[in-house]
């Protein structure tokens, strides 16, 4: 089994793999394992998931050090995995992917890469990510800039904000984790808000040395500590209905929660979405609205008309003078494979194919129909907005195994997933999809340009795991 990138994905992949004794092969472009924990490093990075739940459930944490891990805890934890399962030879580093082609008649890929090494193999699984790809603002003069640029996931640790007067283009995961930090060392910090996002408490905070004592020496304990806030989560999904009861509540508390912490009533209503509950990503944080609301941060929402040599120019001819321009602004995260040439049978090109569906699907989220042996991990239609990744990785990874299990009992070369199953699929995980806030009257990474909600999974995570326990052996052809 030959897996493309080595983050929480990859590194799942090829521990499973190996114990279900496959070969592995683990191809990762960087210089270093740990997909987004190694790229970003901004201040304040840290996950938005409960520590306990952002982890293997096969290779448990005991001392994590605070309830949600800042991203060089989460990157240590990974390589301690690789290192306690065994995967550290098993992984290539600074090796790019260019190009994937099935051969029919020997029913194996071949995988062509930016060095020129060439690969084969049986089974490829595509375990690149969502969120990989670096979303520049599309602004006139952008390159004329002459201050210090920076995208919030491509930080130069190296560059002193102490004293600077900094910009900050972007309200969303990222900015609201960093901003509260760029505040406290910036002389002036200005957020360019185009419109506001939810923000819901995080209540992050160090755990106890008697609390790591107890996870520690009593294992189920902190089995119980990770299941409560699993379904703790999984009952918030009805607040992902729209309409639904449960949103309405949750939105009105939100609501409320602006009313109270920020002072100015014009600043509140800056900072309250028009928008449903969401229909964008849920933010959390403690610290974001007090950091609005410091004496050397100001919040603009004029529209950014362009850029000059040391400026920011709003439509209202206001030049915001700035030695410094962060841009918050997400990432390119409608292509499943960037960069990567992926050819099926009779040399179907898997992008093109997406492109005239109007954005990228899979069955599960996992196999396309055409790409024989070839699987994705947090592929189309899997991310959430309300539980852990890793849960849903652990599902496709079960999944996967289990449908290659199926291809030996049939004495196979090659399983794929049919047309029809793959269609059905999809058909009705976009009719579920129209129920939910993400179908909602704003613009979020969620959807394609056509409006095709491409990211998100349609309902609850215990009907995700039912799903995946097993493939319906009707629903694949094997060759």
């Amino acid at each position: 089994m030959l897996i493309v990138g080595a983050g929480f994905g990859g590194i799942c992949m090829g521990i499973k793999a190996k114990g279900a004794g496959l070969s592995v092969v683990i191809l990762e472009r960087a210089g270093d394992i740990g997909g987004t924990w190694r790229e970003n490093v901004y201040p304040g990075c840290a996950c938005d998931t409960r520590s306990h739940h952002y982890s293997f459930s096969f290779f448990m944490k005991s001392d994590w050090s605070r309830r949600f891990a800042g991203h060089a805890e989460i990157l240590e934890y990974l390589h301690n995995a690789v290192d306690a399962f065994e995967l550290r030879d098993d992984i290539h580093l600074n090796q790019t992917v260019r190009a994937l082609h099935f051969d029919e008649d020997s029913s194996t890929w071949s995988v062509k890469t930016a060095s020129g090494t060439a690969y084969r193999a049986r089974f490829v699984v595509s375990a690149v990510g969502q969120l990989n790809q670096p979303a520049w603002p599309d602004l006139p003069g952008l390159e004329t800039f002459s201050g210090k640029r920076m995208h919030s996931a491509t930080w130069d640790t190296s560059y002193d904000l102490k004293g600077k007067t900094v910009a900050v283009i972007g309200n969303g995961a990222s900015a609201v984790q960093l901003i509260p930090e760029v505040a406290k060392k910036a002389k002036h910090l200005t957020v360019f808000q185009r419109s506001p996002n939810w923000v819901v408490e995080r209540n992050d905070r160090a755990f106890r040395e008697i609390e790591k004592t107890l996870f520690r020496w009593i294992p189920f304990w902190a089995w119980l500590y990770r299941s409560y806030f699993y379904w703790r989560w999984e009952k918030s999904w009805p607040e992902f209905i729209t309409n639904s009861r449960p949103a309405k509540k949750k939105t009105a508390q939100l609501k409320e929660r602006v009313a109270q912490e920020v002072n100015s009533s014009e600043l509140a209503a800056t900072l309250t979405p028009k928008f449903p509950l969401g229909c964008r990503r849920i933010l959390l944080s403690d610290d974001y609205y007090p950091a609005l609301q410091r004496d050397n941060v100001a919040v603009e929402t004029t529209p950014i008309e362009r850029l000059d040599a040391n400026s920011l120019v709003t439509a209202d001819g206001i030049h915001h003078h700035v030695d410094c321009l962060v841009a918050a602004t997400g990432f390119h995260s409608h292509d499943f494979l960037p960069g990567v040439q992926v050819t099926g049978l009779g040399n179907a090109d898997l992008h093109k194919e997406w492109e005239n569906k109007g954005g990228a699907e899979a069955y599960l989220g996992i196999t396309v129909a055409g790409f024989p042996n070839f699987f994705f991990l947090y592929g189309p239609n899997t991310n959430l907005g309300h539980s852990s990744i890793i849960f849903m990785i652990e599902c496709q990874v079960h999944y996967i195994l289990k449908t290659i299990d199926l291809l030996k009992r049939k004495g196979g070369s090659a399983i794929e997933i049919t047309h029809n199953s793959m269609g059905e699929f999809n058909r009705t995980i976009q009719q579920n999809l129209k129920r939910t806030a993400w179908a909602g009257s704003c613009n979020s990474w969620y959807k394609s340009a056509q409006g095709k909600i491409i990211n998100n999974w349609s309902t609850h995570t215990v009907g995700y795991w039912l799903r995946t326990r097993r493939p319906i052996a009707g629903h694949y052809h094997v060759k």
